[in-house]
């Protein structure tokens, strides 16, 4: 694994926070080493989501760094899976490291959008509206994948600020080429969602313009006749489909999931017909099956093991993390630190899981003695 240690200022820690730090440090050094001399590790992976489980919004949750502990000493492997993004993978990487306080390789973690580089093959020189995120974040996101023509609601609104006439104040105040509108003005081929929009109000508009277009051609709208009879003219993908997700707050906020329902009632509302589209993201299939590759490549099954293998995913959230789990196959834990809130200690009633436990350090010593009991059962 990477260590990013080095590169990080991480704020002064109590003594035993620091005595702590480094244990996980030194356990992490053995566990590459072990590794890398090929010793055999734990037969069995877990995959954690991190908002909610591991964290709560810009607080680590206490019971982390233990429950990493403990996975280190026992040799488990790991990946992080969340529907969160909106940058880098890297970069996403090296926030959750100084967050953890302890070192995160970008193989190990998988955003809402990485399944997305799929799509490469098929829109690779196609004109892709990219929405969500931080300024232009999520373009440069796309363009790492291999889009080649990327462009942004934001760059479409510095260019013609009456697209969204109700918010200008993060048009540009200054003339732009000619080169540049031209480039803005080619029709949009496909839509894709990477992550949360900052502005939904201007962004709802575009994709419905781009939906309800002749051609994907900005500033154009289908007669009405072929607007109520004819499907949209482009196709669309969302990277996820939370409608809620847990933050610091006391209660769940909106997610990308939300500006796809928003979406969908104003298109039906103005054309009669359902919007169609693609979700990626957990609870879909697709992302279990990339988890998986990402999974046989950090810990590869021993050669000749036609074994399945066990994996276990610790969540927050019922709908997204234990209905994926569950539908794929997989062992699903759930925690009580953030979406799920039971009234005692019952089970979800549409989505329940393998187990449901307090916090995620209680999620990893569960999987352990579980693992330890069927190895002696053997």
């Amino acid at each position: 694994m990477i260590c990013y240690l080095s590169k990080f200022r991480l704020p002064q820690p109590s003594l035993h926070a620091s005595l702590c730090f480094q244990r996980l440090t030194h356990l992490q050094r053995l566990h590459t080493h072990i590794n890398k001399s090929g010793a055999i590790s734990a037969p069995y992976s877990i995959v954690f989501d991190i908002d909610g489980v591991l964290v709560k919004g810009k607080q680590v949750l206490p019971q982390t760094r233990h429950a990493l502990e403990l996975l280190w000493k026992n040799k488990v492997s790991y990946i992080f899976l969340t529907n969160g993004g909106g940058v880098r993978e890297v970069q996403k990487a090296e926030e959750l490291s100084k967050k953890l306080g302890v070192p995160v390789n970008y193989e190990q973690l998988i955003v809402s959008h990485s399944p997305m580089r799929a799509l490469v093959p098929k829109y690779k020189d196609a004109n892709v509206l990219v929405v969500g995120g931080k300024g232009l974040s999520c373009k440069h996101v796309a363009e790492d994948y291999g889009f080649k023509n990327v462009v942004t609601p934001e760059e479409i609104h510095n260019a013609h600020p009456s697209v969204f006439p109700l918010s200008t104040h993060h048009t540009r105040p200054t003339s732009l080429e000619e080169e540049y509108i031209r480039k803005l003005e080619k029709p949009i081929d496909v839509v894709m969602v990477f992550h949360d929009s900052l502005n939904w109000g201007r962004d709802l508009q575009i994709c419905l313009d781009v939906l309800v277009s002749k051609g994907g051609k900005l500033g154009t709208i289908k007669d009405p006749d072929e607007l109520h009879s004819s499907k949209q003219s482009t196709p669309i993908y969302f990277s996820n489909p939370d409608v809620v997700w847990s933050t610091d707050f006391p209660v769940p906020r909106f997610g990308q999931g939300t500006f796809k329902l928003c979406l969908e009632k104003i298109y039906k509302h103005l054309t009669g017909q359902e919007l169609e589209y693609t979700t990626f993201g957990k609870p879909m299939k697709s992302t279990y099956e990339y988890a998986e590759s990402v999974l046989d490549k950090i810990s590869p099954l021993a050669d000749g093991d036609n074994t399945k293998r066990t994996v276990y995913v610790v969540g927050d959230n019922p709908s997204s993390d234990i209905a994926g789990a569950n539908a794929y196959g997989w062992n699903s834990v759930l925690v009580k630190t953030g979406i799920f809130k039971p009234k005692n200690n019952e089970n979800h009633h549409i989505h329940p899981a393998t187990v449901v436990v307090d916090h995620v350090e209680d999620a990893v010593r569960w999987i352990i003695e579980k693992e330890k009991m069927k190895t002696q059962k053997q």
